[in-house]
């Protein structure tokens, strides 16, 4: 595990795979787990060789949400620590939603509370026919705080997330599959060969239009169609400004891969 004890950080060429590893817990988040993905994920966005991230977890179960032990802690806490606590478990999930290059989540088993949250964070997610969702946050008396109502709202609507979130109603992978909640749905035994390859298309393809492409998506809502297509513009100017996409019409010209330096 090298400087971690409860997630697992590899680099394999130019991908860099978290694992959450507290399988005996299934993978349930405790505080030192939420420090220790904030500093993979810091990790892994500012790694220039590092053009995609691949969130996984150990065992049967992706993520069960945070473990209880830590959530008993939480009742008659002082403001300023909910506080200091928040931002510290808000991080990693700010880290991938906001970082320049993409992100997958491999779900399998129970994706619950933060745990969803965290699938949530990443920009696809690849789930396995077993996984199930939950927000459970308001059973015990929270409100998801990771990023997931913004995040379930920007996917699915306002009412459809005010839905799972209000009643917690669990979803199956088939019906995430359908409602547009995760990308992809394999049979168990193919979840990673089908998330590391995803992972590796993305992370082989010209870094400077994935980078844009996912600022321009993720900030559509907030900006008029004129400003999103100025926006646009801006964007298409620094592609053709770049070496990669003189090398992307070469290698597509000469039927080969394209050799890709981010520059």
């Amino acid at each position: 595990m090298g400087d971690y004890e409860t997630i697992t950080y590899e680099l394999d060429g130019n991908v860099a795979t978290i694992t959450l590893a507290r399988p005996e817990k299934r993978n349930a988040v405790n505080l030192t787990m939420f420090q220790e993905l904030g500093v993979a994920a810091s990790r892994a966005g500012d790694d220039a060789d590092v053009r995609a991230v691949l969130v996984r977890g150990e065992g049967p179960s992706f993520c069960a949400g945070i473990d209880l032990a830590e959530m008993a802690q939480l009742g008659g806490a002082l403001a300023e620590d909910v506080r200091s606590l928040g931002i510290v478990a808000q991080r990693p999930f700010l880290l991938l939603a906001t970082m320049d290059k993409p992100s997958v989540a491999a779900v399998q088993g129970h994706a619950l509370g933060a745990g969803f949250q965290l699938a949530l964070a990443c920009d696809l997610r690849v789930a396995a026919s077993d996984a199930s969702f939950g927000m459970l946050e308001i059973g015990y008396g929270l409100v998801p705080d990771l990023g997931g109502n913004h995040r379930l709202r920007a996917l699915l609507g306002p009412a459809v997330a005010k839905e799972l979130v209000w009643t917690r109603r669990r979803v199956d992978a088939g019906e995430a599959e359908r409602i547009g909640l995760v990308n992809r749905v394999v049979p168990p035994d193919g979840l990673a060969e089908e998330a590391t390859g995803l992972v590796r298309t993305l992370a082989d393809t010209a870094p400077i239009p994935v980078r844009l492409a996912k600022r321009l998506i993720d900030g559509a809502a907030m900006r008029t169609l004129e400003d999103h297509l100025v926006e646009e513009r801006e964007a298409q100017v620094a592609c053709v400004a770049s070496e990669d996409q003189r090398e992307a019409v070469a290698a597509y010209l000469e039927k080969r891969p394209g050799r890709f330096q981010g520059r």
